[in-house]
């Protein structure tokens, strides 16, 4: 008699051990899984971006690839451009368990701080083929310089 469960046993009716290891591998590789696909730690979506300048305008260039312009947001606030949105996982998903994945859904986040004013009246932003295209334009200089208030007596 082994002090291992190598047979049978009439208590158990059989070995628990293989079955036992089967769970654990699977559970470890489920987790590992959902892990490598951002399920369980779901983190903001930072976007790549390309910000081009002219001496009249800014030209921001967003990555949303699978997002939606009705799915964004375009603000400006302290003179930093902001984009945020959801990446949302499409309907065919909803049929069908997924085996594994390496797109991102969630939340997008993205803030651009610009080097000058910017007119927040003439902001324009278009979305094609996956880009979000923003063309700022400066204020003009005259608009931004300081002007000194004389201090007249009372």
């Amino acid at each position: 008699m082994s002090l291992f469960f190598n047979e049978p046993t009439p208590l158990l009716g059989q070995n628990p051990f293989p079955q036992w290891q089967r769970e654990i591998n699977d559970l470890f590789s489920r987790f590992n899984r959902d892990f490598e696909n951002n399920r369980l730690f779901q983190s903001t979506l930072t976007p790549e971006v390309e910000l081009l300048e002219s001496e009249k305008s800014y030209q921001v260039m967003v990555e949303i690839p699978g997002v939606s312009d009705a799915d964004l947001k375009v603000s400006l606030k302290d003179n930093k451009l902001i984009v945020e949105g959801v990446r949302k996982q499409p309907d065919h998903a909803k049929n069908f368990q997924v085996c594994s994945t390496e797109m991102n859904y969630g939340d997008i986040y993205r803030e651009v701080l610009l080097g000058e004013e910017v007119n927040a009246n003439t902001i324009k932003a278009t979305c094609h083929d996956g880009i979000l295209n923003i063309t700022l334009d400066k204020l003009e200089p005259s608009l931004h310089q300081v002007k000194r208030i004389p201090i007249q007596k009372s």
